[in-house]
């Protein structure tokens, strides 16, 4: 540390030991996908372990040339029973668990061990990185990006539950002490929504969903995930269906759930006739996550349908304000061109008082 910065906060500890990092996946025909991840990580972790589903290509050879420890377990349609058997398997101080079609940019890989050493300084327990998704099929174009818990400390009782969309917990209990890793520490690159693969995902996560709603005791964690496969396969009725649901659960937590609130605005966008609807969901999305600009500028554009433009120029006036002060971790879609458009429809408003 420098002479300049000698204090320590309160809430610190010293690092007494190397801390130890684990990568995890687990794997089935992965092959090209896990060679690219482990190159992305292999020189900034200790031991690699992945849990083989039953692939029939190269990827069980392809974990075992970056020496990662190998584990089999028969498919089972359920994702945290692997996961927790490569929890199981882990010894690091720390767990990084990536997904095979995820990989780190090259420019932020080598903080890695920076980022852990930190959240480990100040006693968190799990950090939150910056995922891209990409369009492989379209030149690698970027589709959106959000925070994702990627890495987490090897706390006893760590384990996930859920068919699918698996979460972490520590016994029964949410893991708490989050921080995150902002995209110029730590980015990954996500590969897996291909647009040919989109809807063959949509179908089978569906079914897992449908599964598990069958069965689980916590079916609001799942509301938000079956209303976007339903929209992923047109089916608008349930998508809406489900989408509501997840919006009215009390149990929900605010933070990382604009999901449905994003369904029902796009869905309700193309229904003219449910206007009244479309402002409703607009306006509890702005009290819910009054930061995001995109919800704002969609409360505007109600305003605009009911022709009170005095009230839609003030609302799309915020929205671009909320936009160039945008902080937040909850993804915002609102970008430069939106900001534009947004410019434009203030003019055209402004001619019809």
């Amino acid at each position: 540390m420098s002479k300049n910065k000698s204090h320590k906060r309160k809430n610190t500890v010293k690092l007494n030991k190397r801390i130890k990092i684990s990568a995890c996946y687990i794997v089935k025909n992965e092959a090209e996908n896990l060679k690219t991840s482990l190159e992305s990580l292999k020189q900034f972790v200790d031991e690699i372990i992945v849990v083989d589903t039953g692939s029939s290509d190269a990827t069980v050879d392809v974990a075992k040339n970056f020496g990662a420890k190998i584990f089999y377990e028969s498919w089972q349609n359920d994702f945290s029973t692997p996961r927790n058997i490569a929890l199981n398997n882990a010894s690091g101080d720390w767990i990084i668990f990536l997904d095979a079609d995820e990989y780190f940019t090259s420019l932020t890989a080598k903080n890695i061990r920076f980022a852990v050493e930190r959240a480990e300084q100040f006693r968190k327990n799990a950090m939150l990185v910056y995922l891209v998704n990409i369009d492989v099929d379209d030149g690698n174009k970027i589709l959106d990006a959000n925070y994702i818990m990627r890495i987490f400390k090897n706390l006893p009782q760590i384990n996930y539950v859920g068919k699918i969309h698996e979460e972490l917990r520590v016994g029964d209990n949410p893991l708490t002490e989050v921080t995150f890793a902002p995209p110029n520490i730590l980015t990954l690159y996500h590969m897996g929504y291909s647009s040919k693969l989109n809807r063959t995902k949509a179908e089978r996560n569906l079914k897992l969903l449908l599964e598990e709603l069958a069965e689980t005791n916590e079916p609001q964690r799942i509301y938000g995930y079956i209303a976007e496969c339903y929209k992923g396969l047109d089916d608008l009725v349930n998508a809406e269906k489900f989408a509501v649901l997840d919006i009215e659960s009390v149990s929900r937590q605010k933070m990382f759930s604009t999901r449905s609130y994003r369904i029902m605005l796009n869905i309700l966008a193309n229904i003219p006739e449910r206007l009244s609807d479309r402002e409703k969901f607009a306006a509890k999305a702005v009290e819910n996550f009054p930061a995001i600009p995109e919800f704002t500028a969609e409360l505007a554009e109600c305003y605009a349908a009911q022709e009170n433009y005095p009230k839609a120029v003030e609302t799309m006036t915020q929205a671009l304000q909320k936009f160039e002060n945008y902080r937040g971790l909850e993804p915002s879609f609102f970008d430069k061109d939106m900001a534009m458009f947004a410019e434009h429809r203030i003019k055209i408003w402004l001619e019809k008082f």
